[in-house]
């Protein structure tokens, strides 16, 4: 009979949470958007949608960089996040990727509700709109 060793997951890289990063309450059902400001990848949109469980809690969310590169490098060069990237630890209250990503490339979150309708107005596929 052969014996298998059970191999343990690494526990996630612990960030601090971001102050800057909305909590999971202020989101919007389809996620959060936001400009990054600093590094190769300044100017360049990422989003945060979040993915939910039949129950309505978060499951995971993931960082989608929207009109840059694949990935997102800190002004030292150094790997910050590659596109679609997830993470399942809740914005707001455990620190993750976004509050990683939010501190290394000085990410703004948009919070004004029109500048994120027009953004979702131009970006979505109107038949899967966000519906307000």
């Amino acid at each position: 009979m052969r014996r298998w060793l059970r191999r343990s997951s690494p526990e996630p890289e612990q960030h601090d949470v971001h102050p800057a990063v909305p909590v999971l309450a202020d989101w919007d059902e389809h996620g959060i958007i936001g400009t990054i400001g600093s590094g190769p990848s300044a100017g360049a949109t990422v989003v945060a949608h979040p993915y939910w469980t039949s129950t309505g809690a978060l499951d995971i969310y993931e960082l989608e960089l929207w009109d840059g590169p694949d990935e997102v490098r800190d002004a030292t060069g150094r790997l910050v996040i590659s596109d679609l990237a997830t993470d399942d630890r809740v914005p707001g209250e455990e620190g993750g990727l976004i509050d990683a990503l939010t501190r290394e490339v000085d990410v703004t979150w948009w919070t004004d509700r029109e500048r994120i309708d027009a953004f979702w107005a131009v970006h979505w596929d109107p038949p899967n709109a966000p519906q307000r």
